[in-house]
């Protein structure tokens, strides 16, 4: 972060004394007994000590934001926490998070990314926009990081609005490995509008055999700490990043101007190393191998919900596919033994997240005791769901079906009432929006979504606009997952868009680009097992679908969010439940 002028120093701590005289804690935030130190995986082979504290320089690289400080303190922070690849249902597994921000906040029951994967799910955070509008189509080249236009995003807006902003984490995939918007090597680039960046890279090898760490690599990180390249062998991810931003959660006690923080962790997505109580490959039934894909975990971890978790959440399958389009269709069952590798695959990714959920409490807990929580919004979130055998799906996201769409949001802060629910649609791109108006800095015309803030501290108004959901092109990604499999086929009108939907608090419409198309009734089928595309019964409502769909599918700006018409509006939609079974 830049130094700061002495005066303005000692002001800030001033004024900091006084707001902790005169501020009391709303809510004791408690952690069980740490463990002595860090988590650490001791590797075969040592590249070198990980440095105890994150280095900082006098003077950062011209790539890092310094704007004058403009900003006050009567504006609240904004803090973010995001997973990767977290189900709505995964709640279940993170205690703290329930009780530090949903009970002290709202729960929006109703979440969704529109385009659930990872790269093209942030591009929608950082920008407010649809993928048709931000263009970040998938995570592989010829999209991922280096097709994001960065200088119109969230912290570009907030830095110029007087915020300090800070990241940690996992960026955009492709990060640090394609190239940068001057051409250069994006392994030392820092992003326009953060003024303290702490993003995880790739292809770290290629500055020198030390840095060959990387964002899936969850014992071997290797960060760039705004512009200097930093090894963390053998120091787990998750404990790194929670450290990472409490530091920087103390820093921001000392400055007189409000900030943006969002630690972006990669659990529970997968990433190494191979660990000994991984799932073993598998023959399906169609004689092809099923390969499990796993996050590490710190071996003091290992089985803590093997009683909790006794078959996976997608157990009951689904025994009739021929409604579904090809892609399912051509998905033979799962065997026994692949129930039993993605069971094992639901208990890892369980144990990941309660490392996060831990994370999460000692932020808390460095929010209030430096007296910044009461004037803090805080946001728990996930970039996309994930399946875990549902729709004949191993593994997996992309597609529009529940367990890939939705996600988990719980917000607290300043006039947001507690323990309180919300059944209006939150996407992905409503985000950028919503923090921009918790900020009072204006939205720019250019975002897609719409803030969520008055709903947050006011109530409901009801399910009224259409929520788009699209996937990128068929031809890229050569990914082992079976989301990524199927989107090779060059045939079909929509060479870019595979698939394009529309979901509403009663329905969801898709239509693809092999012509087929599927319609669920979301209150008597949540499972989304019986298509009605072809009854004749829901003609009337698949015009409906299919107009809002035309509607949406080239939107931009303020439209994206025009109301539905009366018919296909709901006021109370149903609820999804915690536990992994929907019905």
């Amino acid at each position: 972060m830049p130094r700061r002028p002495a005066a303005v120093v000692v002001l800030s701590l001033l004024l900091l004394a006084g707001a902790v005289l005169a501020t009391g804690a709303t809510e004791a935030i408690e952690l069980p007994a740490s463990p002595s130190g860090p988590e650490r995986y001791v590797p075969t082979e040592s590249v070198g000590p990980a440095p105890a504290h994150r280095h900082r320089e006098k003077d950062k690289p011209g790539t890092v934001s310094v704007a004058p400080l403009t900003g006050e303190k009567t504006q609240p922070n904004v803090v973010v926490f995001m997973t990767d690849d977290m189900r709505y249902d995964d709640l279940r597994f993170m205690p703290h998070v329930h009780r530090l921000i949903g009970d002290q906040g709202v729960t929006f029951t109703n979440t969704f990314s529109p385009q659930p994967l990872c790269c093209p799910a942030r591009a929608s955070f950082l920008t407010g926009e649809y993928s048709h509008n931000h263009h970040v189509w998938s995570h592989v080249a010829p999209y991922g990081f280096q097709a994001l236009d960065d200088s119109s995003t969230l912290p570009v807006w907030l830095n110029r609005a007087g915020y300090d902003t800070q990241f940690y984490g996992k960026y955009l995939n492709g990060y640090g490995a394609q190239p940068a918007p001057d051409g250069g090597s994006s392994l030392r680039y820092v992003p326009p509008g953060w003024t303290d960046w702490q993003g995880s890279v790739d292809n770290g090898r290629s500055a020198g055999p030390a840095l060959d760490g990387g964002t899936y690599r969850y014992f071997d990180t290797t960060i760039n700490d705004n512009g200097r390249l930093v090894p963390h062998p053998g120091v787990y991810q998750t404990r790194l990043l929670g450290d990472s931003t409490t530091e920087g959660f103390r820093e921001e006690a000392r400055s007189p101007r409000p900030f943006f923080s969002w630690t972006s962790f990669v659990a529970p997505h997968h990433g190494g190393p191979l660990e000994a109580d991984d799932p073993k490959p598998v023959m399906r039934s169609d004689g092809s191998v099923q390969v499990f894909r796993n996050p590490a975990r710190p071996r003091r971890v290992w089985g803590r919900f093997d009683d909790v978790l006794r078959r996976p959440p997608g157990y009951r399958g689904e025994n009739d596919v021929s409604d579904k389009p090809f892609f399912i269709r051509d998905l033979p069952p799962l065997t026994p033994a692949e129930e039993q590798g993605v069971l094992a695959n639901a208990r890892q990714r369980a144990e990941s997240l309660w490392l996060v959920d831990r994370q999460v409490a000692s932020m808390m807990r460095t929010l209030r005791r430096t007296g910044q929580l009461d004037d803090t919004y805080v946001v728990f979130t996930s970039d996309n769901g994930y399946f875990l055998g549902e729709h004949r799906m191993r593994q997996g996201k992309i597609l529009p079906y529940e367990p890939s769409l939705r996600v988990p949001l719980l917000i607290r802060g300043p006039g947001i009432p507690k323990g309180q629910v919300r059944t209006d649609p939150f996407t992905m791109i409503d985000f950028a929006p919503t923090i921009l108006d918790a900020a009072g800095v204006r939205v720019p015309r250019t975002v897609d979504g719409v803030s969520l803030l008055d709903v947050a501290k006011h109530g409901d108004r009801g399910w009224r606009r259409g929520i788009l959901t699209e996937t990128g092109p068929r031809a890229v990604g050569d990914d082992t997952e079976e989301s990524d499999n199927f989107l090779v086929s060059r045939h079909g009108p929509s060479p870019l868009r595979f698939s394009q939907g529309v979901r509403t608090g009663d329905y969801l419409y898709v239509e693809h680009a092999s012509r087929e198309r599927e319609l669920y009734d979301l209150h008597a089928d949540p499972r989304e097992v019986r298509n009605l595309v072809d009854e004749p019964r829901m003609r009337h409502v698949v015009r409906l679908l299919a107009h809002q769909l035309d509607l949406l599918r080239n939107c931009k700006g303020p439209v994206c969010s025009r109301p539905l018409p009366p018919s296909l509006r709901t006021r109370h939609p149903e609820v999804p439940a915690r536990d992994g079974t929907p019905d």
